[in-house]
Order: structure tokens, then sequence, then C-alpha cells
């Protein structure tokens, strides 16, 4: 992996190609079809205050006099509201607000399908790489083991040295397998959420976001805006539900005459129109109101709520990622130690006062401490992913 560069930016910056391919074809396939059901739904709800037009024919028989007299009608009505003292306009917004919020939502979830995916490769590689230190301390417990039971046999120490070397041996054999089982079952993690193969995929570098431009470009905090539209949508909206409303009505009939008209001036075809003024009266007016303003105010406070969380995640990542790096320079001087540690013991090894198995122990224990420090710096890449995980558009 590529050394990892800690940028403060004002941008926010994914060195990786197609994240948004890392998804398999069902999973992308069902997002879309949630937005675009999402719109749909917004677009209804948007409109759902234009009442229907009403379309009409009946056909009735009567005997009540001689014989059986037929007569058919057909009718186009309508009843629409056209004030409701802001109303409308509300339920308007209101709609746009609430669709707002569910694409957020799926917006959410399609970001965090592919923050799933990617924390699965990093482990995986970070698994991987724990593998590759674990075989070296295996061949360092090995290696021990030898220098004990050299010892033992020509009576240096006694057997429990030798022992202990032999358990500590097989516990780095039975950690091995362990870590084979977590490699393969994060392998099948994988597969459920795309169709690629975890070697395909470049894994990306993060760099540290400036914490404004976190903080305005977080999803969860634009989502938490938006409720609060909504919710001041919908509370005016309730408002409006008890004020007087102006309603227009029409209705176009064809009809056939009666035959017992038959002489009168009556016209088959034609049109009653007029308009309605009303106003609910329900004891429960105060109470509805009141509670969808507890609404309103509520998501006022959750949206405060939300921000400190998120700074607070912001600022514990950023600490994080300190500590991390601090970890990573105390290991490459771990790693330029038993460099110096190699080189004398080849010198010994060399001059017939060492032997082959400290000079390979000594190499080894340098690698793990390289090795080491790439897993540190894949923990930094999961704690930054964790950021950008709420981050619009971070891996577009």
């Amino acid at each position: 992996m590529r050394k990892l560069s800690l940028l403060f930016s004002l941008t926010i910056s994914v060195n990786s190609s197609n994240l948004e391919d890392i998804l398999s074809k069902n999973r992308i396939d069902l997002i879309e079809a949630q937005k675009e059901k999402v719109k749909t739904e917004a677009k209804r709800l948007e409109n759902s205050w234009i009442n229907p037009i009403r379309v009409e024919y009946s056909k009735s028989y009567s005997t009540q006099f001689n014989g059986t007299i037929s007569t058919g009608q057909f009718v186009i009505s309508v009843n629409q509201p056209i004030f409701k003292m802001g109303g409308i306009l509300e339920a308007i917004d209101y709609a746009k607000a609430l669709g707002g919020v569910n694409e957020l939502d799926i917006e959410l979830q399609r970001q965090k399908l592919i923050t799933d995916a990617l924390e699965i490769l990093f482990n995986l590689k970070r698994a991987q790489l724990n593998r590759e230190k674990l075989k070296l301390a295996l061949q360092n417990s090995e290696l021990d083991t030898l220098i004990q039971k050299s010892n033992y046999e020509a009576g240096v120490s006694d057997r429990t040295l030798y022992d202990k070397a032999l358990l500590k041996r097989n516990q780095d054999r039975t950690a091995l397998l362990d870590l084979e089982m977590t490699i393969e079952k994060l392998r099948a993690d994988f597969r459920l959420l795309s169709d690629r193969e975890p070697e395909e995929i470049e894994l990306p570098q993060f760099s540290m976001v400036d914490r404004g431009r976190y903080v305005d470009s977080n999803l969860e905090l634009q989502k938490g805006k938006l409720k609060i539209a909504q919710q001041m949508h919908n509370y005016k909206m309730i408002k409006a539900k008890y004020l007087p409303e102006i309603s227009i009505n029409g209705r176009y009939v064809d009809e056939d005459k009666n035959p017992l008209f038959a002489g009168a001036k009556i016209d088959s075809r034609y049109y009653t129109y007029g308009f309605r003024v009303s106003i609910p009266l329900s004891v429960n007016s105060m109470r509805d109101i009141e509670s969808s303003k507890i609404e309103y105010l509520k998501s006022k406070i959750e949206l405060q709520e939300s921000r400190k969380l998120i700074l607070n995640s912001y600022l514990l990542a950023k600490k994080r990622v300190e500590i991390i790096q601090k970890k990573i320079e105390l290991s490459k001087e771990d790693e330029l130690s038993y460099l110096n540690i190699y080189e004398s013991s080849r010198e010994l090894e060399l001059a017939g006062d060492g032997t082959s198995y400290e000079t390979q122990i000594a190499k080894n224990s340098a690698d793990i401490r390289a090795l080491e420090q790439d897993i540190y710096r894949i923990d930094i890449e999961l704690e930054l992913l964790k950021l950008y995980s709420k981050v619009a558009d971070a891996y577009r």
C-alpha cells in the first residue's frame, strides 16, 4: 500500500477509481429502484392537494308508472379547494422537504454499503499483513525452539525453557489457523456486497478533511436541516387545516329526459357550479397544532445534538490518527534497532561467536516491525473511512 499522506485541506480527496462500482449489480439496481420510488412518491404527495375529476355514467329503470321507464345520465364533476390560508403551498413544500429527506436516506444507505465493502477490504488487507507478520513470528518461535533444544541437550538450560518454546510455537500455529479463518470469512462477507474479486480493487487513500468542510458536507446534518424544514411546513399545514377554506365546485350533466316530462322546457345538457366556504370546528384542533409544533421544535434540538455528535466523532478520529502516527514512529525506531541487532548478530555469526538462528530472528523481527507499520497505516485508513462514510459525494 502506498504511504498515507494526511493533508488538511478544504477539499475532500480520495485517491481511487470507480468506488461506486464496488457494489454488485443487484445492489446498485435496488438503490436505483428506491430512488425512483422516492421521486414518484414525492411527486404524488406534492400533487395530493388536487382532488380528482369524477366522471360518472348511470342507467336507471323505473316501473312506478305504466310500463318501464329508463333514463341514462353522464356527469363530469369537480370539487377543488383553491385557498386554505397558505395550507396548499405548505403542503407542496412539505412534500418537497420529505422527498429530500428520503433521498438523503437512500444516499446514506448507498454510502454505508460502499463503506461496508471498503471496510471489509481494508480489514482483509490488514489480516493478510498480519498473516505475514505471524508467519515471521512463527519462524522465530521455531528458531527459538531449536535454540532452546540445543541448550537443553547441551545442559546449558533445563527442560522448562524448551517446553515454553514449544508451547509458544504451537500458539503461533493456532493463531495462524485462526487468521486463515478470519480471511475466508472476510472474503465471504465481501461476496455478499460485490460481484468483483478483492484483488481487482485498488484500495483508496483518504486524506484528513478540514473540520468546516466535513461539517458542511455531512449527510446526516443535511438530512437534519431538511427534517426541520419538513416539520416546519407540517406545523404550518396543520394550523391551516383548522382555518377557513374556499372550494369551487362544478358539474357537467348530459342525461336522458324523463318521458313523463318530455314537453317541459328542460335542457338535457347543463352545467352547475358554485363555491363553498368552510371551517372545521374540532375539540382536538389545539392539541393537533401543539403536537406538530413540538415535533418541529424537537427536530431543531435533534440537529443540534447531531452536530455535537459529529464534531466529537471528527475530533476523536483526528486524535486517533495522531496516536497511530506516533505508533508508526515508535515502530520505525524498533525496526532500526532490530536492524542494528541483525548487523551485530551477522558479524558475530561470521566471526564464529554466534549462530544463524539469532541472526535470522533479528532479521525477522525487523521485518515484523515493517509489516506492523503497514498495519498501522491501514488503521489510519479505517479511522478516516468512518468520516468519509457520511460525507456527501465521498465515493463519486
